[in-house]
């Protein structure tokens, strides 16, 4: 099992560690999931994310490969631009679902999911012709997360408020010093809530972790785990691999289309247009306080006609049941809908706006700080 450089960190914390895509990680430590959620609602959490993968991609032909290899519009993209992407093979279905930092023209950066980075790696090289050089740089690379409305204000203490004030959504600072570790600041992340992925040495993970505490705790930083990560992610109205999205799921009908540009040709066009109008995804509130399961029966009108993919109780809309479902029948947001699980109990369920919980991610930065 990998271990990130924080392992004994979170042991002593008191961290209940599991198995993550091959990696021994935090679920939740002493404090909790639930206040791990709310400490990243309201104030700061940090999140040890050295399991994910990063690559860095070089050469002049490099934009025509990712213009091939990606759905969005790459060639919109601005120096010091990060984007959401789906990673598609020729059935529609989504390899991954990344992110793809641009520093240049022919240097970029593109971070994947922890379970799938190998078959990643394999498929970038299965298509790379040209002048493009890929280079794993996943091993060497930290990666620490600091989401919630006071994590501009933790680093905001240790670089400075006018380092920070023009970063917009989706921006990124190539190089900066955070408690004496070069790192990469990038104004993204899955909470809803703004804040940061922090990039620096494997070597000085530790080092950026306790700059990063210390600075944070008259912030109410909190340490948060993976189980925290799940709930907000879903509040927050993103997709998980292998849930939501996945190799043999068509990455049509769902709320990411915003990810999809079709006026480019890109690997898995054709299959997506061939099943437009074919499947469907919605998130859902349940009525009660029982979560129907994952893969519980969606029921429209007396018919079957899909499944639930996630659940969870959303901590931030009063431990409600909530969760995304995959229809072959289209629906509309305030739709009534049965969820039936595999022990017959059925459970009353409404599709709701995406995302359930609209968060501080996009505000200006300086009005954080």
């Amino acid at each position: 099992m990998n271990k990130t450089p924080l392992f004994d960190t979170h042991r002593d914390l008191g961290a209940t560690i599991g198995d993550f895509g091959g990696w021994s990680m935090p679920l939740w430590y002493k404090t909790g999931q639930l206040k791990e959620h709310i400490a990243t609602r309201e104030a700061c959490g940090i999140f040890d994310i050295c399991h994910m993968g990063e690559f860095i991609v070089t050469g002049k032909d490099t934009l025509a490969f990712w213009n091939r290899l990606l759905s969005n519009a790459i060639t919109a993209m601005v120096d010091g631009q990060a984007m959401y992407n789906f990673m598609l093979n020729e059935e529609g279905g989504v390899v991954d679902d990344c992110i793809l930092y641009r520093f240049s023209a022919t240097h970029w950066m593109l971070v994947v999911n922890a379970g799938t980075q190998d078959g990643d790696l394999a498929w970038l090289k299965k298509h790379q012709s040209g002048d493009v050089k890929i280079e794993n740089i996943g091993p060497a690379t930290g990666k620490l997360d600091l989401q919630g409305p006071t994590a501009p204000k933790v680093v905001a203490k240790l670089v400075g408020k006018e380092k920070l004030a023009e970063l917009k959504f989706f921006r990124f600072i190539p190089e900066i010093v955070l408690g004496g570790v070069k790192c990469l600041l990038s104004r993204t992340g899955y909470t809803g809530e703004v804040g940061f992925e922090i990039y620096c040495p494997i070597n000085e993970t530790k080092k950026l972790w306790d700059a990063l505490m210390s600075a944070g705790a008259e912030f109410g930083i909190t340490p948060a785990g993976l189980g925290a990560r799940d709930t907000l992610r879903l509040e927050a109205g993103l997709p998980l691999h292998g849930h939501e999205i996945g190799p043999t799921l068509p990455a049509v009908g769902t709320p990411w289309e915003f990810a999809i540009n079709y006026d480019h040709e890109f690997i898995g066009k054709a299959a997506l247009l061939a099943n437009r109008g074919k499947y469907f995804v919605y998130p859902v509130i349940v009525e009660g306080r029982r979560k129907p399961g994952s893969h519980a029966h969606a029921v429209v009108g007396g018919k079957e006609c899909g499944e639930v993919t996630s659940d969870i109780l959303a901590v931030s809309l009063d431990k409600k049941p909530a969760g995304f479902i995959r229809t072959t029948c289209e629906l509309k947001s305030g739709d009534a809908l049965t969820l039936k699980n595999a022990q017959g109990a059925e459970f009353a369920a409404k599709v709701m706006d995406n995302p359930l919980w609209k968060g501080t991610s996009r505000k200006k930065m300086d009005s954080f700080l």
